[in-house]
């Protein structure tokens, strides 16, 4: 699986609400049900049908298979992509959508902060092995054009491993799942 950049509002907007990212993160890899999905969330199926229909209707899960089963026919969904970038050009002042812009940014935060704060809650109430404890930090960095570029490919290349991570099928029971957030984009110098 490649990348899938985002280049409409509307697939947008469905990335930046958290309900539909963690179905996303679920039918990501192996390709699965809907009702496969509920049980995995800890949720019952008839809710994630509006959900599913509006992220295939947008083009970010496809359907792969279709198998008769009693009467029925299970549909079997995965995502277009392991990663969803949302091209910078969508948000640009020409296109006026500012303010979407800034509540779909402000719902990604709010659902990673909803996380951390689950996480770091969870954590004090008993000693936390390190190894599991989230990494959060802000840097500031500068360079040339030339390194700060040797740097972004890095990030590349890290990403291009958590896909390969993402889509594993063999998962062993002591398989472990991680979210993440990565914003690197330039500061404003006031230059």
């Amino acid at each position: 699986m490649d990348t899938y950049v985002v280049k409409r509002l509307e697939q947008a907007k469905l990335l930046s609400d958290p309900f539909k990212l963690k179905l996303l993160e679920g039918f990501a890899g192996k390709p699965s049900t809907t009702k496969q999905v509920a049980d995995r969330m800890g949720e019952k199926a008839p809710r994630l049908y509006r959900h599913v229909d509006a992220l295939v209707d947008e083009g970010l899960l496809t359907l792969v298979e279709e198998k008769p089963k009693r009467g029925t026919i299970e549909r079997y969904y995965t995502t277009v992509a392991a990663r969803f970038e949302v091209d910078p050009e969508l948000f640009s002042p020409v296109t006026g959508n500012d303010n979407e812009m800034a509540e779909m940014i402000r719902a990604l935060f709010r659902d990673t902060e909803s996380d951390l704060l689950r996480i770091f809650a969870a954590k004090g109430n008993n000693e936390p092995d390190p190894h599991d404890l989230p990494l959060v930090m802000k840097v500031a960095l500068r360079g040339s054009r030339a390194e700060i570029e040797a740097l972004r490919e890095k990030l590349e290349a890290w990403l291009a491993e958590c896909e390969i991570l993402a889509t594993a099928e063999d998962l062993s029971e002591d398989s472990v799942s991680y979210n993440g957030l990565l914003a690197f984009y330039p500061a404003d110098t006031g230059k």
